[in-house]
Protein backbone atom coordinates (compact mmCIF):
# COMPACT_ATOMS: atom_id res chain seq x y z
CA UNK A 1 0.00 0.00 0.00
CA UNK A 2 1.25 3.53 -0.83
CA UNK A 3 2.45 5.68 2.11
CA UNK A 4 -0.13 8.40 1.35
CA UNK A 5 -2.95 5.87 1.44
CA UNK A 6 -1.73 4.46 4.74
CA UNK A 7 -1.47 7.94 6.27
CA UNK A 8 -5.02 8.70 5.18
CA UNK A 9 -6.27 5.54 6.90
CA UNK A 10 -4.30 6.47 10.03
CA UNK A 11 -6.10 9.82 10.11
CA UNK A 12 -9.45 8.00 9.81
CA UNK A 13 -8.45 5.66 12.65
CA UNK A 14 -7.50 8.61 14.87
CA UNK A 15 -10.73 10.42 14.05
CA UNK A 16 -12.70 7.30 15.00
CA UNK A 17 -10.80 6.89 18.29
CA UNK A 18 -11.26 10.58 19.14
CA UNK A 19 -15.02 9.92 19.04
CA UNK A 20 -14.83 6.67 21.03
CA UNK A 21 -12.38 7.67 23.78
CA UNK A 22 -12.62 10.61 26.23
CA UNK A 23 -10.82 13.59 24.70
CA UNK A 24 -8.16 13.81 27.44
CA UNK A 25 -7.21 10.15 26.98
CA UNK A 26 -7.06 10.53 23.22
CA UNK A 27 -4.81 13.60 23.41
CA UNK A 28 -2.47 12.02 25.97
CA UNK A 29 -2.12 8.48 24.62
CA UNK A 30 -3.30 8.23 20.99
CA UNK A 31 -2.44 11.53 19.30
CA UNK A 32 1.32 11.31 20.07
CA UNK A 33 1.62 7.93 18.33
CA UNK A 34 3.48 8.02 15.03
CA UNK A 35 2.73 5.87 12.01
CA UNK A 36 5.95 4.03 11.07
CA UNK A 37 4.63 1.85 8.26
CA UNK A 38 3.18 -1.55 7.42
CA UNK A 39 4.85 -4.97 7.28
CA UNK A 40 2.59 -7.71 5.97
CA UNK A 41 -0.47 -7.74 8.20
CA UNK A 42 1.23 -5.63 10.89
CA UNK A 43 0.73 -1.89 11.40
CA UNK A 44 3.78 -0.31 13.08
CA UNK A 45 3.22 2.64 15.44
CA UNK A 46 5.94 4.59 17.25
CA UNK A 47 5.96 5.46 20.96
CA UNK A 48 8.29 7.99 22.65
CA UNK A 49 9.49 5.64 25.42
CA UNK A 50 9.05 2.27 27.12
CA UNK A 51 6.67 3.65 29.74
CA UNK A 52 4.40 5.12 27.07
CA UNK A 53 4.54 1.91 25.00
CA UNK A 54 3.61 -0.28 27.97
CA UNK A 55 0.67 1.93 28.97
CA UNK A 56 -0.76 2.07 25.45
CA UNK A 57 -0.28 -1.68 25.00
CA UNK A 58 -2.09 -2.45 28.25
CA UNK A 59 -4.99 0.00 27.95
CA UNK A 60 -5.49 0.99 24.32
CA UNK A 61 -4.06 -1.68 22.03
CA UNK A 62 -7.43 -3.41 21.59
CA UNK A 63 -9.02 -0.05 20.63
CA UNK A 64 -6.27 0.56 18.07
CA UNK A 65 -6.55 -2.92 16.53
CA UNK A 66 -10.35 -2.75 16.27
CA UNK A 67 -10.18 0.66 14.59
CA UNK A 68 -7.46 -0.38 12.12
CA UNK A 69 -9.39 -3.53 11.15
CA UNK A 70 -12.48 -1.42 10.55
CA UNK A 71 -10.68 0.72 7.95
CA UNK A 72 -8.07 -1.82 6.82
CA UNK A 73 -9.48 -5.39 7.08
CA UNK A 74 -6.12 -6.96 6.17
CA UNK A 75 -4.61 -5.62 9.41
CA UNK A 76 -3.86 -8.57 11.72
CA UNK A 77 -2.22 -6.71 14.59
CA UNK A 78 -0.79 -3.38 15.69
CA UNK A 79 2.85 -3.46 16.80
CA UNK A 80 4.23 -0.70 19.03
CA UNK A 81 7.89 0.36 18.79
CA UNK A 82 10.01 2.92 20.61
CA UNK A 83 11.30 5.89 18.61
CA UNK A 84 13.73 8.36 20.11
CA UNK A 85 14.23 11.95 19.09
CA UNK A 86 14.17 15.38 20.71
CA UNK A 87 10.50 15.94 20.11
CA UNK A 88 9.42 12.70 21.70
CA UNK A 89 11.78 13.21 24.64
CA UNK A 90 10.04 16.53 25.32
CA UNK A 91 6.63 14.90 24.97
CA UNK A 92 7.66 12.29 27.52
CA UNK A 93 8.11 14.93 30.23
CA UNK A 94 4.67 16.38 29.55
CA UNK A 95 2.96 12.99 29.41
CA UNK A 96 4.44 11.71 32.64
CA UNK A 97 3.35 14.86 34.50
CA UNK A 98 -0.30 14.33 33.56
CA UNK A 99 -2.61 12.18 35.71
CA UNK A 100 -2.83 8.59 34.50
CA UNK A 101 -6.45 7.68 33.75
CA UNK A 102 -8.01 4.41 32.70
CA UNK A 103 -10.64 4.30 29.96
CA UNK A 104 -14.13 3.92 31.40
CA UNK A 105 -15.64 0.43 31.15
CA UNK A 106 -18.57 -0.04 28.78
CA UNK A 107 -21.73 0.20 30.87
CA UNK A 108 -25.43 0.42 30.06
CA UNK A 109 -26.37 4.04 30.82
CA UNK A 110 -29.72 2.97 32.28
CA UNK A 111 -28.23 0.54 34.81
CA UNK A 112 -27.91 3.05 37.65
CA UNK A 113 -29.17 3.19 41.23
CA UNK A 114 -31.78 5.78 40.19
CA UNK A 115 -33.27 3.34 37.67
CA UNK A 116 -33.21 0.34 40.03
CA UNK A 117 -36.66 -0.50 41.42
CA UNK A 118 -36.43 -1.70 45.02
CA UNK A 119 -38.81 -4.31 46.46
CA UNK A 120 -38.79 -7.11 49.01
CA UNK A 121 -37.07 -9.37 46.46
CA UNK A 122 -33.95 -7.18 46.09
CA UNK A 123 -33.96 -4.85 49.12
CA UNK A 124 -30.98 -6.59 50.72
CA UNK A 125 -28.99 -6.47 47.45
CA UNK A 126 -29.74 -2.76 47.00
CA UNK A 127 -28.78 -1.89 50.58
CA UNK A 128 -25.56 -3.92 50.29
CA UNK A 129 -24.56 -2.15 47.05
CA UNK A 130 -25.30 1.31 48.46
CA UNK A 131 -23.26 0.62 51.59
CA UNK A 132 -20.37 -0.65 49.47
CA UNK A 133 -20.13 2.47 47.29
CA UNK A 134 -20.47 4.77 50.30
CA UNK A 135 -17.56 3.09 52.07
CA UNK A 136 -19.58 1.47 54.85
CA UNK A 137 -18.75 -2.07 53.70
CA UNK A 138 -15.34 -3.51 53.00
CA UNK A 139 -16.15 -7.13 52.19
CA UNK A 140 -16.21 -8.96 48.83
CA UNK A 141 -19.83 -9.28 47.67
CA UNK A 142 -21.34 -12.10 45.63
CA UNK A 143 -24.75 -11.30 44.10
CA UNK A 144 -26.60 -14.30 42.72
CA UNK A 145 -29.97 -14.81 41.04
CA UNK A 146 -31.71 -16.49 38.16
CA UNK A 147 -31.45 -14.85 34.72
CA UNK A 148 -33.15 -11.48 34.26
CA UNK A 149 -33.63 -10.50 37.91
CA UNK A 150 -31.26 -7.53 38.10
CA UNK A 151 -27.81 -8.72 39.17
CA UNK A 152 -26.13 -7.06 36.16
CA UNK A 153 -28.10 -3.88 36.84
CA UNK A 154 -26.89 -3.73 40.46
CA UNK A 155 -23.28 -4.55 39.45
CA UNK A 156 -23.22 -1.81 36.82
CA UNK A 157 -24.94 0.64 39.17
CA UNK A 158 -21.99 0.18 41.54
CA UNK A 159 -19.56 0.93 38.70
CA UNK A 160 -21.55 3.97 37.51
CA UNK A 161 -21.73 5.49 40.98
CA UNK A 162 -18.04 5.09 41.78
CA UNK A 163 -16.94 6.40 38.37
CA UNK A 164 -19.17 9.46 38.67
CA UNK A 165 -18.55 10.28 42.32
CA UNK A 166 -14.90 9.24 42.63
CA UNK A 167 -13.45 9.93 39.21
CA UNK A 168 -9.88 9.03 40.20
CA UNK A 169 -10.93 5.48 41.15
CA UNK A 170 -9.80 2.73 38.77
CA UNK A 171 -12.81 0.51 38.11
CA UNK A 172 -12.52 -2.80 36.26
CA UNK A 173 -15.93 -4.10 35.19
CA UNK A 174 -15.97 -7.22 33.02
CA UNK A 175 -17.50 -10.66 32.62
CA UNK A 176 -15.75 -13.92 33.48
CA UNK A 177 -15.66 -14.61 29.73
CA UNK A 178 -13.83 -11.29 29.13
CA UNK A 179 -11.33 -12.15 31.87
CA UNK A 180 -10.76 -15.59 30.33
CA UNK A 181 -10.29 -14.22 26.80
CA UNK A 182 -7.85 -11.58 28.01
CA UNK A 183 -5.78 -14.13 29.91
CA UNK A 184 -5.69 -16.55 26.96
CA UNK A 185 -4.57 -13.70 24.70
CA UNK A 186 -1.88 -12.69 27.20
CA UNK A 187 -0.56 -16.25 27.32
CA UNK A 188 -0.43 -16.45 23.53
CA UNK A 189 1.36 -13.10 23.26
CA UNK A 190 3.77 -13.89 26.15
CA UNK A 191 2.47 -10.87 28.08
CA UNK A 192 1.06 -12.67 31.13
CA UNK A 193 3.13 -10.51 33.51
CA UNK A 194 1.49 -7.37 32.12
CA UNK A 195 -1.91 -9.07 32.49
CA UNK A 196 -1.20 -9.84 36.17
CA UNK A 197 0.10 -6.33 36.79
CA UNK A 198 -3.02 -4.82 35.26
CA UNK A 199 -5.45 -6.56 37.61
CA UNK A 200 -3.29 -6.73 40.73
CA UNK A 201 -1.67 -3.29 40.79
CA UNK A 202 -3.82 -0.99 38.65
CA UNK A 203 -7.28 -1.81 40.02
CA UNK A 204 -9.27 -0.22 42.87
CA UNK A 205 -12.67 -1.79 42.20
CA UNK A 206 -12.94 -5.24 40.60
CA UNK A 207 -16.40 -6.27 39.34
CA UNK A 208 -16.56 -9.71 37.70
CA UNK A 209 -19.86 -10.95 36.25
CA UNK A 210 -21.09 -14.47 35.46
CA UNK A 211 -18.65 -16.44 37.60
CA UNK A 212 -20.33 -19.70 36.49
CA UNK A 213 -18.58 -19.27 33.10
CA UNK A 214 -15.31 -20.28 34.79
CA UNK A 215 -16.59 -23.79 35.60
CA UNK A 216 -13.93 -26.31 34.54
CA UNK A 217 -11.35 -23.65 33.55
CA UNK A 218 -8.77 -24.51 36.21
CA UNK A 219 -5.87 -22.35 35.03
CA UNK A 220 -8.09 -19.27 34.80
CA UNK A 221 -9.53 -20.03 38.24
CA UNK A 222 -6.05 -20.28 39.77
CA UNK A 223 -4.98 -16.94 38.31
CA UNK A 224 -8.20 -15.32 39.54
CA UNK A 225 -7.67 -16.74 43.03
CA UNK A 226 -4.15 -15.24 43.22
CA UNK A 227 -5.47 -11.92 41.93
CA UNK A 228 -8.20 -11.87 44.58
CA UNK A 229 -5.60 -12.50 47.29
CA UNK A 230 -3.62 -9.45 46.20
CA UNK A 231 -6.69 -7.22 45.86
CA UNK A 232 -8.12 -8.30 49.20
CA UNK A 233 -4.79 -7.78 50.96
CA UNK A 234 -4.81 -4.19 49.67
CA UNK A 235 -8.47 -3.83 50.76
CA UNK A 236 -9.80 -3.16 47.27
CA UNK A 237 -13.53 -3.44 46.52
CA UNK A 238 -14.53 -6.78 44.94
CA UNK A 239 -17.93 -7.70 43.46
CA UNK A 240 -19.04 -10.93 41.77
CA UNK A 241 -22.28 -12.07 40.15
CA UNK A 242 -23.49 -15.56 39.26
CA UNK A 243 -26.61 -17.63 38.69
CA UNK A 244 -26.15 -19.52 41.96
CA UNK A 245 -24.00 -19.23 45.06
CA UNK A 246 -20.36 -20.40 44.78
CA UNK A 247 -20.77 -23.75 46.56
CA UNK A 248 -23.28 -24.91 43.93
CA UNK A 249 -21.26 -23.95 40.85
CA UNK A 250 -19.89 -27.20 39.38
CA UNK A 251 -16.18 -27.65 38.57
CA UNK A 252 -15.15 -24.58 40.58
CA UNK A 253 -11.93 -25.08 42.54
CA UNK A 254 -12.22 -25.29 46.30
CA UNK A 255 -9.78 -22.43 46.90
CA UNK A 256 -11.73 -20.10 44.60
CA UNK A 257 -15.06 -21.02 46.23
CA UNK A 258 -13.50 -20.36 49.62
CA UNK A 259 -12.35 -16.86 48.61
CA UNK A 260 -15.75 -15.96 47.19
CA UNK A 261 -17.59 -17.23 50.23
CA UNK A 262 -15.37 -15.19 52.57
CA UNK A 263 -17.52 -12.14 51.87
CA UNK A 264 -21.25 -11.44 51.69
CA UNK A 265 -23.46 -13.83 49.70
CA UNK A 266 -26.44 -11.79 48.52
CA UNK A 267 -29.44 -13.39 46.74
CA UNK A 268 -31.87 -11.57 44.44
CA UNK A 269 -35.29 -13.22 44.27
CA UNK A 270 -37.98 -13.02 41.55
CA UNK A 271 -40.12 -9.88 41.99
CA UNK A 272 -43.45 -10.24 43.78
CA UNK A 273 -46.63 -8.67 42.36
CA UNK A 274 -46.13 -5.37 44.17
CA UNK A 275 -42.57 -5.02 42.88
CA UNK A 276 -43.62 -6.04 39.37
CA UNK A 277 -46.17 -3.22 39.40
CA UNK A 278 -43.52 -0.71 40.55
CA UNK A 279 -41.17 -1.90 37.79
CA UNK A 280 -43.87 -1.56 35.12
CA UNK A 281 -44.84 1.87 36.39
CA UNK A 282 -41.25 3.09 36.10
CA UNK A 283 -40.70 1.50 32.68
CA UNK A 284 -44.02 2.93 31.42
CA UNK A 285 -42.65 6.46 31.86
CA UNK A 286 -40.37 5.82 28.87
CA UNK A 287 -43.04 4.36 26.61
CA UNK A 288 -44.43 6.41 23.69
CA UNK A 289 -47.97 6.11 25.08
CA UNK A 290 -49.41 6.70 28.53
CA UNK A 291 -50.39 3.35 30.07
CA UNK A 292 -53.27 3.43 32.64
CA UNK A 293 -52.38 2.07 36.08
CA UNK A 294 -55.14 -0.55 35.99
CA UNK A 295 -53.52 -2.01 32.85
CA UNK A 296 -50.11 -2.04 34.56
CA UNK A 297 -51.68 -3.76 37.56
CA UNK A 298 -53.22 -6.39 35.25
CA UNK A 299 -49.83 -7.09 33.63
CA UNK A 300 -48.15 -7.30 37.03
CA UNK A 301 -50.74 -9.80 38.22
CA UNK A 302 -50.59 -12.06 35.19
CA UNK A 303 -46.93 -12.03 34.13
CA UNK A 304 -44.46 -13.62 36.53
CA UNK A 305 -40.81 -14.56 36.19
CA UNK A 306 -37.92 -12.38 35.11
CA UNK A 307 -38.01 -8.63 34.57
CA UNK A 308 -37.28 -8.89 30.85
CA UNK A 309 -40.67 -10.57 30.33
CA UNK A 310 -42.37 -7.63 32.02
CA UNK A 311 -40.50 -5.14 29.85
CA UNK A 312 -41.28 -7.13 26.71
CA UNK A 313 -44.99 -7.32 27.57
CA UNK A 314 -45.14 -3.58 28.14
CA UNK A 315 -43.33 -2.83 24.86
CA UNK A 316 -45.63 -5.23 22.97
CA UNK A 317 -48.67 -3.55 24.48
CA UNK A 318 -47.72 -0.02 23.41
CA UNK A 319 -46.46 -1.21 20.01
CA UNK A 320 -49.78 -2.91 19.22
CA UNK A 321 -51.73 0.17 20.30
CA UNK A 322 -49.60 2.43 18.09
CA UNK A 323 -49.17 0.24 15.02
CA UNK A 324 -52.73 -1.12 14.96
CA UNK A 325 -54.24 2.21 16.07
CA UNK A 326 -56.16 0.50 18.86
CA UNK A 327 -57.20 1.82 22.26
CA UNK A 328 -54.86 0.86 25.08
CA UNK A 329 -57.41 -1.00 27.17
CA UNK A 330 -57.93 -4.26 29.05
CA UNK A 331 -58.90 -6.21 25.92
CA UNK A 332 -55.58 -5.37 24.27
CA UNK A 333 -53.72 -6.16 27.49
CA UNK A 334 -55.38 -9.60 27.63
CA UNK A 335 -54.18 -10.33 24.07
CA UNK A 336 -50.62 -9.46 25.01
CA UNK A 337 -50.76 -11.44 28.25
CA UNK A 338 -52.02 -14.50 26.35
CA UNK A 339 -48.73 -14.52 24.41
CA UNK A 340 -46.60 -14.49 27.54
CA UNK A 341 -48.83 -16.56 29.80
CA UNK A 342 -49.61 -19.29 27.28
CA UNK A 343 -47.93 -22.51 28.33
CA UNK A 344 -49.95 -24.91 26.19
CA UNK A 345 -51.76 -26.74 29.02
CA UNK A 346 -51.65 -30.08 27.23
CA UNK A 347 -47.87 -29.94 27.31
CA UNK A 348 -46.23 -30.85 30.59
CA UNK A 349 -42.83 -32.08 31.72
CA UNK A 350 -43.86 -35.74 31.53
CA UNK A 351 -44.94 -35.35 27.92
CA UNK A 352 -41.65 -33.65 27.01
CA UNK A 353 -39.51 -36.27 28.74
CA UNK A 354 -41.54 -39.13 27.29
CA UNK A 355 -41.29 -37.80 23.72
CA UNK A 356 -37.53 -37.19 23.95
CA UNK A 357 -36.96 -40.66 25.43
CA UNK A 358 -39.06 -42.28 22.71
CA UNK A 359 -37.35 -40.38 19.89
CA UNK A 360 -33.79 -41.07 21.11
CA UNK A 361 -34.46 -44.62 22.37
CA UNK A 362 -33.79 -43.91 26.05
CA UNK A 363 -35.68 -44.56 29.25
CA UNK A 364 -36.44 -41.86 31.85
CA UNK A 365 -33.82 -43.21 34.25
CA UNK A 366 -31.11 -42.75 31.61
CA UNK A 367 -32.35 -39.26 30.72
CA UNK A 368 -32.13 -38.13 34.35
CA UNK A 369 -28.90 -39.98 35.09
CA UNK A 370 -25.44 -38.45 35.55
CA UNK A 371 -24.19 -40.04 32.32
CA UNK A 372 -22.13 -37.75 30.08
CA UNK A 373 -22.25 -40.03 27.05
CA UNK A 374 -23.26 -38.08 23.97
CA UNK A 375 -26.22 -40.36 23.23
CA UNK A 376 -27.62 -39.45 26.66
CA UNK A 377 -26.30 -35.92 27.30
CA UNK A 378 -27.59 -34.43 24.03
CA UNK A 379 -31.20 -35.67 24.40
CA UNK A 380 -31.12 -34.42 28.00
CA UNK A 381 -30.10 -30.94 26.79
CA UNK A 382 -32.91 -31.03 24.22
CA UNK A 383 -35.43 -31.98 26.91
CA UNK A 384 -34.20 -29.11 29.09
CA UNK A 385 -34.51 -26.70 26.15
CA UNK A 386 -38.06 -27.84 25.32
CA UNK A 387 -39.10 -27.58 28.98
CA UNK A 388 -37.80 -24.01 29.11
CA UNK A 389 -39.56 -23.05 25.87
CA UNK A 390 -42.95 -24.61 26.57
CA UNK A 391 -43.25 -24.43 30.35
CA UNK A 392 -41.23 -21.26 31.02
CA UNK A 393 -39.58 -22.84 34.05
CA UNK A 394 -36.81 -21.05 35.95
CA UNK A 395 -33.27 -22.40 36.03
CA UNK A 396 -33.76 -23.63 39.58
CA UNK A 397 -36.99 -25.45 38.63
CA UNK A 398 -35.30 -27.08 35.64
CA UNK A 399 -32.37 -28.01 37.86
CA UNK A 400 -34.64 -29.83 40.30
CA UNK A 401 -36.47 -31.71 37.53
CA UNK A 402 -33.32 -32.85 35.72
CA UNK A 403 -31.10 -33.16 38.83
CA UNK A 404 -28.63 -30.59 37.55
CA UNK A 405 -26.91 -27.43 38.80
CA UNK A 406 -27.98 -23.98 37.54
CA UNK A 407 -24.78 -23.64 35.50
CA UNK A 408 -25.33 -27.01 33.79
CA UNK A 409 -28.89 -26.02 32.87
CA UNK A 410 -27.67 -22.70 31.47
CA UNK A 411 -24.98 -24.46 29.45
CA UNK A 412 -27.57 -26.88 28.02
CA UNK A 413 -29.80 -24.01 26.89
CA UNK A 414 -26.90 -22.14 25.27
CA UNK A 415 -25.68 -25.28 23.50
CA UNK A 416 -29.07 -26.04 21.94
CA UNK A 417 -29.70 -22.40 20.98
CA UNK A 418 -26.35 -22.32 19.15
CA UNK A 419 -27.16 -25.56 17.30
CA UNK A 420 -30.57 -24.26 16.24
CA UNK A 421 -28.93 -21.16 14.73
CA UNK A 422 -26.71 -23.41 12.60
CA UNK A 423 -29.85 -24.84 10.93
CA UNK A 424 -28.32 -28.30 10.82
CA UNK A 425 -29.69 -31.77 11.45
CA UNK A 426 -30.23 -31.13 15.14
CA UNK A 427 -32.34 -28.04 14.40
CA UNK A 428 -34.62 -30.19 12.20
CA UNK A 429 -34.91 -32.80 14.94
CA UNK A 430 -35.97 -30.17 17.47
CA UNK A 431 -38.46 -28.70 15.01
CA UNK A 432 -39.97 -32.17 14.57
CA UNK A 433 -40.17 -32.66 18.35
CA UNK A 434 -41.91 -29.30 18.72
CA UNK A 435 -44.48 -30.31 16.10
CA UNK A 436 -45.13 -33.58 17.91
CA UNK A 437 -45.57 -31.79 21.23
CA UNK A 438 -48.08 -29.35 19.75
CA UNK A 439 -50.19 -31.99 18.07
CA UNK A 440 -53.60 -32.49 19.66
Amino acid sequence: MYVKGLKKIWEQVKLHLSEVLPSNLFQIWINPLQLLGKEGGQILLGCPNQFFLQWVKTHFLHHLEEAWRQYLPECKEVVLKIIKNEKTENKTIIIQSLPLMLPRPRLCKEFTFDEFVVGKCNQYAYATACNLVNGHLNHPIFFYSDIGLGKTHIAQAIAHYILNEKKETRVFYLTAEDFTNQMVKALKEHSINEFKEKYRQECDVFILENIHFLAGKEKIQSELAYTLDVLWEMRKKIVFTGITYPQKIPALKKELKSRMESGLIVPIDPPDQETRFKILKKKAQKQPLSVPEDILAFLAQRIEGDIRRLESALSNLTARALLQKRPLNLDLAKEVVSIFAETKPKINIKKIQSLVCQYYHLNLEELLSSSRKKQVALPRKIAIYLAKQYLNLSLSELGKIFHRHHATILNALHTIEKEIKKQGQLAHEIEYLCQKLEED
